[in-house]
Formats: structure tokens, C-alpha cells, sequence
């Protein structure tokens, strides 16, 4: 199945570019889980297939990823949808080699849009691949500098990521 939507006059994507930008966010996911080794490359490729799913059903705002050591923050990503990406210039993913840190370990959090509630979670059950619930957990990485960033695009979506060290 392959859903056009219309993004703005400049710009229209399809489930297919929805893939392609989230293939580089789970890339970049992957990296973080094989580098910190707080993660399975399994389970990165099933957050990457929830994110997928969230995405293609336009319940996604945002994606925070952070390494977590000893209850401080130690590097985080936050990767926020844009589905008007006229700015964007996509970039190839990388630059996320964290440190392995015995007992670290990776947050995810994800930001939903405001028409995603408890009741479109418990009709997506069996279809995510994550137990997801919902928090209130900060991801502001206050006590972080911001350090870059990239940009993954397919015609008209994409992902801005922004990055804290």
C-alpha cells in the first residue's frame, strides 16, 4: 500500500520517503547500539520499525536517544520530523560513535503528535515491535552542550537531528 500525502505546495512525500529517513535514523541507531554496547542491534532495528510505523501514521513529532551513566546524561540526539522539507539537505548518517560505558544505557523517547492517545497505542498492540507507555521524562539535555547536528530528507520529510555531548 502507498499513501501520498500533500505536505505544502512546494512538497509531497510518500510512505517510501517516510523508509528511507528512518532507514538513516535506525542507521544512526545502530551505530549508537553497537558503539555503546548498552544496546542489541535487534533491538535497535525494532525501535527503528516502531518508529517507522508511528511515522508512516503521522503520530511521530520527535525521537530522543540518550546515553544514560551512573543517572547522568552523558551524549543524547534528538531527531525532530519535519514533513516539509524544502530547508533540508539530507546528509549520510554517522557521527554517533558514543563511549561504551559498562552499564550505561540508551532512553528512548518518543514524541507523538497530538492526535496519538492511549486509545491509538492499544489499537497499534501486536503491531509494535516495543512495550511503549507514556512519560513526562525531561529531555531538554540541560546539563549537555549542543554539539551539531544533521539532516536526513526524502522529498518532502525528513528528520532534523540535533546533537548534545
Amino acid at each position: 500500500m502507498s499513501v501520498t500525502r500533500t505536505a505544502s505546495a512546494t512538497g509531497s512525500y510518500t510512505t517510501t520517503d517516510i523508509n528511507i529517513v528512518v532507514r538513516q535514523f535506525t542507521t544512526d541507531l545502530k551505530m549508537i547500539a553497537s558503539s555503546t554496547r548498552a544496546m542489541t542491534e535487534k533491538a535497535a532495528s525494532d525501535y527503528g520499525a516502531d518508529v517507522e510505523l508511528l511515522a508512516a501514521n503521522g503520530y511521530l513529532k520527535a525521537v530522543d536517544l540518550t546515553q544514560i551513566f551512573g543517572g547522568k546524561e552523558i551524549r543524547a540526539v534528538k531527531y525532530y520530523v519535519d514533513a516539509n522539507t524544502g530547508t533540508l539537505k539530507s546528509a549520510r548518517p554517522g557521527g554517533v560513535r558514543w563511549p561504551e560505558l559498562a552499564g550505561s544505557e540508551i532512553r528512548i523517547v518518543m514524541s507523538h503528535t497530538d492526535s496519538f492517545n492511549a486509545a491509538v497505542l492499544q489499537s497499534l498492540y501486536g503491531r509494535l515491535n516495543i512495550n511503549w507507555g507514556f512519560t513526562s521524562v525531561d529531555t531538554s539535555h540541560s546539563s549537555l552542550n549542543s554539539s551539531g547536528g544533521r539532516d536526513y530528507a526524502s522529498n518532502g520529510w525528513g528528520m532534523r537531528r540535533e546533537d548534545w555531548s
